[in-house]
């Protein structure tokens, strides 16, 4: 018998010649992707990691058995119960973000494992999508003995199937990074940037802070889901190589784009729980410096890895990085009856060191949660008096991300807009704006929750509007103390 060093190289490189077709008809460039070269110039594509099927399903199975085992001790719903307010809400975030946008990646993987250029290409892209299938399914499994406890849970089944405005945006960007890609542009817009880098964040240093909340079992569950990232992360980085060898001014724009699309989108799920949904004593960072760590010196290692630039938009990123997600934060907690969990105001402590954390545009910031402070102590205190405190007029969001027109600061609007064809469009930023001018085919027709307004798809009337979002009064977001903190004397002044 041969041993797995000799029969392994074999197995994986099985590409053969066509003999009754071409094979440009076998893998056309419209779902195999751009540059289209022949299968010779693929075939030294490598990946780090190599893996059999039994291999893969004992390593599999092993890692399921560890989820359970932790499930089994600590994933009781007493357990659940027994956390902080706000990081049970951080909870419900990541519950309703995590399991169908999973599931699109199982789509994207099977894409690639089947119109992937080489044969160890298509191989590793089939365990990708079986990855994706188990973290489709792990949260779903975690997460549903807690619908029974609050429904707000439930939207961790739901999310993707309504129309909340959140779920539009996700939708907006999975649809595109998953469901409607070309093998190539999948594997370099997921692996390189999806999986490289953002994942590493929002796993990693989500589970720092899943261990310091007493959360271990969400704490488990992520790093389980990273593990398998980290594996079929690397599909995307040799294929990036010959993409960039053959057109690299297509390669600096794929990562030029989809480093600001994963941006935005990670900036709201990881930002929100790290600087505002966990306790100050149990944040071992900010998002900010996590940010640096994870994202920021990583990806500058990959582009000098890979010969490419700096995206021309880097000094906006960095400028975002003190604003977005606060801005974002401020913005859903005024909205917070339109989404599917709750919301905590930062006490003048959290505001002190949000202050430290982000001195440059804090004195913006601190200024609209002054101003949300004076009209809770005006109206006072009681879930009664939550709809005085509360926006009832629709926001404007942005043409290319979908999201609240929030960037910049409430001195500094970043908005901007474009006629093009007859019509007029909004972005919350220039690098929102400048992907759409390069692609607007692929995103002009889209119906964003204005549009369906506009053309009465979608209600005028808030309350309407939140039916609409398939929110009721048991589920609809609300803050968590409804108004009583005990920092917040009515007519008296913070003080930190």
């Amino acid at each position: 018998m041969l041993d797995r060093e000799d029969w392994l190289p074999l197995a994986r490189k099985l590409d053969w010649e066509f003999s009754y077709t071409t094979e440009q008809q076998v893998f056309p460039e419209v779902i195999s992707g751009h540059p289209w070269l022949p299968q010779s110039s693929w075939q030294d594509w490598e990946e780090s990691f190599k893996t059999s099927y039994r291999e893969y399903v004992q390593n599999q199975h092993e890692k399921d058995m560890a989820v359970y085992a932790v499930r089994d001790a600590v994933g009781r719903l007493e357990n659940v119960q027994s956390l902080a307010t706000p990081w049970i809400n951080g909870l419900k975030i990541h519950a309703a973000a995590l399991p169908l946008a999973e599931f699109t990646g199982t789509i994207g993987n099977l894409r690639g494992a089947r119109f992937g250029r080489d044969s160890a290409w298509r191989a590793m892209a089939c365990f990708g999508a079986l990855d994706e299938f188990r973290h489709t399914q792990i949260p779903l499994l975690l997460m549903h003995e807690l619908v029974r406890w609050n429904s707000q849970f439930d939207w961790a089944h739901k999310f993707y199937h309504t129309n909340n405005w959140f779920a539009i945006a996700a939708r907006h960007f999975f649809d595109e990074l998953t469901l409607g890609q070309n093998a190539i542009e999948f594997h370099i817009a997921t692996n390189v940037i999806l999986e490289t880098g953002f994942t590493n964040l929002q796993f990693v240093g989500l589970a720092s802070l899943a261990h310091e909340a007493g959360d271990y079992l969400f704490e488990k569950m992520v790093t389980s889901i990273q593990t398998d990232e980290a594996r079929h992360a690397q599909i995307g980085h040799p294929v990036l190589t010959l993409v960039m060898k053959h057109d690299p001014d297509y390669a600096q724009y794929l990562i030029d784009k989809w480093f600001w699309r994963n941006w935005h989108l990670f900036s709201i799920l990881t930002g929100v729980s790290m600087d505002y949904l966990t306790a100050r004593d149990q944040r071992s960072g900010s998002f900010k410096e996590f940010m640096d760590e994870w994202i920021v010196d990583q990806f500058f290692r990959t582009l000098d890895e890979f010969g490419l630039k700096k995206p021309w938009y880097w000094d906006i990123f960095l400028d975002e990085l003190d604003t977005y997600h606060h801005m974002i934060y401020s913005t859903a907690y005024t909205y917070r009856s339109t989404l599917w969990f709750d919301f905590v105001m930062p006490s003048p402590s959290d505001r002190k060191w949000l202050r430290q954390k982000y001195p440059k545009y804090w004195n913006d910031m601190d200024a609209v949660w002054e101003r949300i402070g004076e009209r809770w102590k005006a109206v006072g205190p009681g879930p009664d008096n939550e709809r005085l405190v509360l926006g009832s007029a629709l926001p404007a969001f942005c043409e290319l991300c979908q999201l609240p027109l929030s960037a910049g600061t409430p001195h500094n609007n970043t908005a901007n807009v474009l006629a093009h064809e007859g019509n007029d469009f909004i972005f919350c930023s220039q690098p929102c704006r400048w992907i759409f001018l390069r692609e607007p085919e692929r995103y002009a027709n889209h119906k964003g929750l204005v549009k369906r307004v506009l053309s009465g798809e979608a209600p005028t009337d808030f309350k309407a509007l939140l039916t609409y979002f398939s929110l009721t009064p048991d589920t609809w977001g609300k803050d968590v103390y409804a108004g009583d903190y005990d920092w917040l004397q009515r007519g008296g002044a913070a003080t930190p």
